[in-house]
């Protein structure tokens, strides 16, 4: 099923061309000097750092430090042990073991992974999938980015571009959502589930569907400044802001349109508490 190739003479595979090109690909060797080509289909064990030679297989690693995707894509990978994976295009990568994944950059990757201490990362393909680990992290790429949580503490961070959509009601928390971190503008959509989570705000677009828990909304001076709409905003939800200076005596500017009502900072973020028309400041 697979061969054991020398990387002396600095042969990059060409899913590490472009930007970064060879230091990427040292650092996905690790220190290594050979990596191990699969061919196939199968399962193996291996040590050290496994490269994929072909489409549309299915194979089962186990004890490689990380598996790169360096074909079109459409392969099935699953792994048995803690790995690195760095997806091509269309491939589904499924692991019960800690896992960090990196989206690819076209196609869609489809993953479900069950570690706790699970990263993902998109790429500017889609990438849609489960943790179900607790401890994870989540970070939208540049196209639409689709997760599905369910392990406590987990934190997910919208994309910098494209959509990030964020699926927690099957969640019982508490979770961590951040909508657009340092000057960000990607769009993000989230639905919270029965914990205390907490969302942070920052820039581009946002709508958040509270759960039934006591969830706090977050709004930090300098890394906001875009709009977020709340949906089943109750009365025990809360916001959090820091940076701005509000007091119960300056307070920040409110007003009742025909969504709901409507929370403007004082750089320039809005939050509109949509159903609810009244003010609650």
């Amino acid at each position: 099923m697979s061969q054991s190739v020398t990387t002396s003479g600095g042969t990059t595979p060409s899913q590490f061309t472009g930007g970064g090109s060879q230091a990427n690909f040292n650092q996905f060797l690790n220190g290594a000097t050979t990596y191990t080509v699969f061919t196939g289909t199968g399962v193996s064990t291996v040590t050290g750092p496994v490269v994929l030679g072909s489409t549309n297989t299915a194979v089962t690693v186990s004890g490689a430090s990380a598996v790169a995707d360096t074909t079109a894509g459409g392969n099935v990978i699953t792994t048995q042990s803690a790995t690195t994976v760095y997806a091509a295009p269309n491939d589904t990568v499924s692991s019960a073991a800690a896992t960090t994944l990196l989206g690819a950059n076209g196609g869609v990757t489809s993953f479900s992974l069950g570690g706790s201490g699970t990263s993902v990362t998109g790429g500017s393909g889609g990438i849609v999938g489960t943790v179900s680990g607790a401890n994870s992290t989540l970070v939208g790429g540049t196209g639409t980015s689709i997760y599905h949580i369910s392990g406590a503490n987990t934190l997910a961070v919208a994309g910098s571009a494209g959509i990030t959509g964020i699926d927690a009601s099957k969640s019982t928390g508490p979770e961590t959502i951040v909508t657009n971190p340092l000057g960000n503008f990607g769009t993000l959509v989230a639905i919270l589930g029965s914990g205390a989570d907490s969302v942070i705000g920052g820039g581009g677009a946002s709508t958040i569907t509270a759960g039934s828990g006591h969830d706090a909304f977050l709004f930090v001076k300098g890394h906001a400044g875009g709009s977020e709409v709340i949906i089943g905003f109750t009365a025990s939800d809360n916001f959090g802001f820091a940076g701005y200076g509000y007091t119960a005596g300056n307070l920040p500017a409110e007003h009742v349109g025909s969504i709901g009502d409507v929370i403007t900072l004082s750089d320039g973020t809005t939050i509109t508490l949509a159903g609810v028309f009244h003010k609650i400041f």
